[in-house]
């Protein structure tokens, strides 16, 4: 499993993919008497210029009085967050990348950055769980996909234009932290995965995104959710259930007052059996997917 890809795709980057005959990405909708919420699942990199929501997700979005994201996009969250990444990612002292790695481990690792066109020297300031994400992202950006391409921002784009209420589920310090804080058994076996799947990244993201424009959700949670907690259950833990457990709770919040609310999360958070829409009809709210 490429954990990595998915942390950066769906859950906290030559040619271009191949498109799928129709684009629409799943969107659900939850309503009780006087409110409505609509779940929107994103993808957190896209290629510039790429769709980003169907014509049933913008007639939601047009809708809404608030719009939720994971976190506030704006310039001053994002340098922020960058800040955080590199003070929460820094290697104590003594203790540098290459001394987390066996002999051959390290020759593999400085093979591959080179490969990447990163000099491995650069890694070694890091924690195991930044470089991880460092050799994750490089094919996938060199491949055309970009940050400020993704989903999320288009939405918070739409809210801005349109003036709607803007809200967040979490801030920078506490989605950072949550990779920061893994063990180091977990960062050392998620930063070899990296090491020997780097390169397979940028065609990964290919499937992982086509299965995103079409719908697919069975796809979803079998590459996202269901891989990760057979594999790596504590990161699915951390990333993913505890995380909804408490969205949830601000959306049934949310549900038990009036109007039109758009969620848009990455699509790890929506679909499964801990998925949002899974925990909403547990507790007896009326969730359909949109165009069913």
């Amino acid at each position: 499993m490429r954990l990595f890809l998915v942390i950066v795709l769906f859950a906290l980057a030559a040619c271009a993919p191949t498109r799928q005959p129709a684009f629409a990405p799943a969107l659900f909708v939850a309503r009780d008497a006087d409110s409505t919420l609509y779940l929107y699942g994103t993808i957190h990199l896209r290629e510039s210029g790429e769709p980003w929501g169907s014509p049933a997700v913008e007639a939601a979005l047009a809708q809404a009085d608030e719009i939720w994201t994971e976190v506030e996009t704006s310039p001053a969250n994002d340098a922020r967050a960058q800040g955080i990444m590199l003070r929460l990612g820094r290697a104590p002292a003594g203790r540098p990348l290459s001394s987390w790695l066996e002999p051959g481990e390290r020759e593999r690792l400085s093979a591959v950055a080179r490969r990447l066109g990163i000099e491995p020297q650069a890694l070694e300031p890091m924690q195991p769980w930044l470089a991880g994400l460092t050799l994750t992202l490089a094919p996938i950006l060199r491949a055309g996909y970009d940050p400020a391409a993704s989903v999320d921002r288009a939405v918070d784009a739409y809210g801005d234009a349109h003036g709607k209420t803007m809200r967040w589920f979490e801030t920078p310090e506490q989605q950072i932290g949550l990779l920061a804080e893994l063990s180091d058994a977990l960062q050392r076996q998620m930063l070899l995965e990296a090491i020997d799947e780097a390169e397979a990244s940028a065609e990964g993201l290919e499937t992982l995104s086509a299965a995103w424009e079409r719908g697919d959700t069975d796809t979803l949670e079998r590459e996202l959710n269901a891989s990760m907690r057979d594999e790596y259950p504590e990161v699915y833990a951390t990333l993913l259930r505890e995380r909804n457990d408490a969205w949830v709770a601000v959306l049934l919040r949310e549900l038990s007052g009036s109007g039109v609310d758009f969620v848009a999360v990455g699509a790890a958070h929506i679909v499964g059996e801990d998925g949002l829409v899974a925990q909403l009809r547990a507790r007896g709210v009326n969730v359909e997917r949109v165009g069913d």
